[in-house]
């Protein structure tokens, strides 16, 4: 193992299923726990892999993809719906796909305090935040 201030190094290997063991040493350092989400990036160009904490084995992953009308405000006014029952945005990515008519919204987030289902959440997305569609659906749970 090679460190420095800031930096570990490991030598490990790629097992037949793809998987790889992260070092106790590594994973003490970095605070990573049991059961722990950790997202995943993949740098394509310089062929490089990043792991980095994402959120708690207690949490409850759900990602939401939602369809707003491309107003100024649309996505807000549904964050504010989420805000309201204790939804924890995470990760968040918007795009508009039709400039002027329609924009997309795709988030994942712990509901683990929501303090609403995630039907009656959804109306209210659909009602109060005035999205055109909500999908929600639940990552895997640990």
């Amino acid at each position: 193992m090679m460190v420095s201030a800031l930096r570990m190094s490991e030598l490990i290997r790629l097992d037949s299923k793809g998987r790889v063991l992260i070092p106790q040493s590594v994973r003490e350092a970095l605070g990573f726990r049991e059961g722990m989400y950790l997202m995943l990036i993949a740098d394509l160009d310089r062929g490089e892999v990043l792991l980095t904490p994402f959120a708690d084995p207690e949490a409850r992953l759900m990602e939401f993809r939602i369809k707003l009308t491309d107003v100024p405000g649309a996505l807000a006014r549904v964050a504010n719906v989420l805000a309201d029952a204790n939804v924890d945005l995470l990760h968040t990515e918007s795009r508009t796909i039709r400039r002027g008519e329609y924009a997309e919204w795709i988030a994942v987030a712990d509901v683990s305090k929501c303090s609403v289902d995630m039907d009656v959440l959804k109306e209210r997305i659909l009602n109060e935040g005035k999205a055109q569609a909500v999908e929600i659906r639940e990552y895997w749970r640990g």
